[in-house]
């Protein structure tokens, strides 16, 4: 996700402004690693989300009302799917279902195809799969832009506090690309802060 120095992520409830082309093409390298993408409902729709530009990529929707625009391009195109709780709406696309009232994102990784998930937020999303420990990887942009409003962070909900490492640092056309990985426990001790 990106993120500003000031802690904005969206300017009016979208990211796309802070963003570029460096950002851009940041993006569409994470995703081109991915085996599928997911992203919560609220960013798929403030976005506008479209089908993928890699082929076969698939990009799926989580909602817990299933409350969608089925004709819209991205599930139009067949590239997008839902996914929810067991007991959610009926759908007229591929889902995948797990969980009663609440996603059970652990069973929901499962029905995945193996390899990368790449996860787009919003921060809703973000902090679910942070609580539900299935957080490898964090790719965090850093805009070179101030919104100066403070609104939802990168993940909104509490959440256990997890420990990352810095992985990688690099800097494209003033913006930072960050990636942290997991911790283990023997590193997480080794870490000052």
């Amino acid at each position: 996700m990106i993120t500003t120095p000031d802690g904005a992520i969206d300017v009016q409830g979208r990211s796309r402004p802070l963003g570029g082309p460096a950002d851009q093409a940041r993006l569409l390298h994470l995703r081109a690693s991915a085996s599928v993408v997911l992203v919560g409902a609220g960013t798929a729709r403030l976005e506008n989300y479209g089908p993928p530009s890699a082929p076969g990529l698939r990009i799926g929707v989580v909602t817990a009302s299933c409350a969608l625009n089925f004709e819209s391009p991205l599930f139009a195109s067949g590239a997008g799917f839902v996914v929810t709780t067991t007991d959610a709406p009926q759908v007229p696309v591929d889902s995948i279902r797990a969980g009663v009232g609440t996603v059970d994102f652990a069973s929901v990784i499962q029905q995945l195809p193996a390899g990368i998930v790449h996860v787009e937020g919003g921060p809703q999303l973000n902090a679910a799969l942070l609580d539900a420990d299935l957080v490898d990887a964090l790719n965090i942009t850093l805009s070179p832009k101030l919104v100066g409003a403070r609104g939802p962070s990168l993940s909104l909900a509490p959440h256990a506090l997890r420990r990352f490492a810095l992985s990688s640092i690099e800097q494209r056309d003033n913006f930072a690309f960050v990636r942290y990985v997991r911790s283990t426990t023997a590193s997480a001790t080794q870490v000052r802060d």
